[in-house]
């Protein structure tokens, strides 16, 4: 390769380089990756709920099993491991079918019930329904507190 040329026309010795350094590039990248998979299992996906509110609720659902209802139809199955959603019409079946495969440790846990405050009655009662019929003896509603819900402005 010719040597670069600098405003008088002399030949200083450096060339050019025709090829672009991909090093940076994968480094960057690599950096990238590790912060997604360090914070990918923190990050859960929060939809929206409209609890009702209760001035002594304190809820701590992580110590069992809950069952969320929202006002599209449809329920989430939320345990330690995984998250799945199901339609009401399937509920029943799935829900019974989770707990089964429960050891008998996990059937000791509560259950929370999360239920938008839209949601009609018969379809609180159905879930209620098919959890007692499935073994479960401890079920809890769960509510949020009046005071945490006026402090972030979801009082109505």
């Amino acid at each position: 390769m010719m040597g670069v040329n600098n405003k008088k026309g002399e030949d200083d010795g450096l060339e050019g380089l025709a090829e672009i350094n991909v090093t940076p590039l994968v480094d960057v990248f690599l950096v990238l990756l590790v912060i997604f998979m360090i914070t990918a299992p923190v990050i859960k996906t929060a939809l929206e709920m409209g609890l009702p509110e209760s001035e002594s609720a304190n809820p701590n659902p992580a110590q069992g099993l809950t069952v969320k209802v929202f006002a599209d139809s449809t329920m989430f199955i939320v345990t330690d491991d995984y998250e799945e959603r199901v339609f009401i019409g399937a509920f029943g079946n799935r829900f019974k079918a989770i707990w089964n495969d429960m050891d008998d440790e996990g059937k000791r846990r509560p259950v929370f019930l999360a239920a938008d405050e839209t949601i009609p009655y018969s379809v609180i009662i159905y879930a209620l329904d098919v959890m007692r019929q499935s073994g479960v003896k401890d079920i809890g509603l769960l509510t949020q507190n009046a005071k945490e819900a006026k402090r972030r402005g979801r009082r109505k």
